[in-house]
């Protein structure tokens, strides 16, 4: 089985601008998940999809040149991401390299290690006719959820079970922003990348599920990382 991971990094993020070398807790933001992939072994190859010339540049100085740029065509902030993942795998093939199973991961994906990655690898292994994709535990129940209603509010799912006992709810999940793992069957087959896709969960610790989207979110995730070096530092 040959394994490649793909890290898409377009550089014309709208709310976070150049998130993805932006400095992020000392090191440029793509540096956390591509170091983690590039020294996990677990991968024949690791391709940065990306259409900008500094974030390429940025990834053969890591050791991860990009085999080719993404079409610009996919790179705006309406293409979903399988349709990029797809466009990069078919590149590929044309180039005369083929894989049996690719890993999506986030350039977001700061707190991601080999642990994650290979524990990911092995559980999609399992099945790989089913796509894989990390998720992790909602803290609040479904029925918890709350909604504002003519400025007050109000659950937003059940109120007839609202004030059930936590372990009478229903456990929901989240998308981790962390990683997805297809076989190229699934991905050849998948004619729109933003359609629904029964993936098979695989649970990080709710910590690790960071999408970093806005300052705050930013904000959060470097408290986090500055967390993790405190521990490691004490350890």
């Amino acid at each position: 089985m040959t394994t490649l991971c793909i890290i898409p990094a377009r550089g014309g993020s709208k709310r976070i601008a150049r998130k993805n070398i932006r400095d992020f807790a000392g090191r440029p933001m793509l540096s956390y998940p591509l170091r983690a992939a590039l020294n996990a072994g677990v991968f024949d190859h690791v391709h940065v999809s990306t259409e900008d010339a500094e974030i390429a540049a940025f990834a053969a100085a890591a050791g991860a040149a990009p085999d080719f740029l993404r079409d610009p065509s996919l790179a705006d902030d309406h293409t979903p991401v399988r349709d990029v993942v797809r466009a990069d795998l078919e590149s590929f093939e044309r180039r005369g390299r083929r894989f049996d199973t690719i890993m999506l991961l986030y350039a977001t994906a700061t707190t991601v290690n080999i642990t994650d990655m290979t524990g990911g690898l092995t559980a999609f292994s399992a099945d790989p006719s089913r796509p894989l994709l990390a998720v992790a535990r909602a803290q609040t129940p479904l029925e918890r959820f709350l909604a504002v209603k003519d400025g007050v509010l109000i659950p937003a799912q059940a109120p007839e079970r609202f004030a059930s006992r936590t372990q009478d709810l229903t456990t929901v999940y989240k998308d981790a922003g962390a990683f997805a793992i297809y076989s190229a069957q699934t991905l050849h087959a998948d004619t729109d990348g933003a359609a629904a896709m029964a993936f098979r969960p695989f649970e990080l610790p709710a910590w690790k599920a960071i999408d970093i989207d806005t300052e705050d979110d930013w904000r959060h995730a470097e408290i986090i990382t500055a967390g993790l070096r405190a521990l490691e530092e004490t350890a």
